[in-house]
């Protein structure tokens, strides 16, 4: 998803099987309630950042972004994030892959900024949230992925 100058690429936890039910912090700890993740690895592969010689900084960034269960990020030893440019090509490949099996996941992403395209419109336009063909049939409490593209 690109809205402006933001690019991400994400899992988040859900409490219902609608979009207005994600990022929220469920009511109270209900055993088992949260998805298991044996492998969860996110991959962006994005223009490569290219230094604003007014600034002389790049003009993009990107991070690993997590929260468990008790609002706080992972543990380094938990995840690797790394990253890989490909010259010819011009893009560079930023992957964020889990180290161990998971269960206490709230949001998992790679997130990113292009500060030459901040306060552009959403592309493509972001919809009510209601729509159920985009989170389909649910089950209640699963970890879904909400958004996997390609990020621009």
């Amino acid at each position: 998803m690109a809205t402006g100058g933001n690019r991400i690429c994400s899992v988040i936890a859900c409490s219902g099987d609608t979009i207005d039910t994600c990022g929220k912090r469920f009511p109270n700890f209900e055993q088992n309630t949260t998805g298991i993740f044996e492998e969860l690895t996110i991959i962006a592969t994005v223009p490569t950042p290219v230094i604003d010689k007014d600034l002389e900084a790049p003009d993009s960034t990107f991070y690993p972004v997590s929260l468990d269960i008790k609002i706080m990020p992972l543990e380094p030893q938990d995840y690797v994030f790394k990253f890989e440019t490909n010259n010819h090509m011009r893009v560079t490949t930023y992957t964020f892959s889990l180290n161990k099996q998971k269960s206490d996941l709230y949001s998992f992403a790679v997130w990113g900024r292009v500060f030459g395209t901040d306060g552009e419109e959403a592309s493509p336009p972001v919809k009510d949230g209601s729509n159920p063909s985009f989170t389909g049939n649910l089950s209640k409490f699963l970890l879904i992925p909400v958004i996997v593209a390609i990020m621009q």
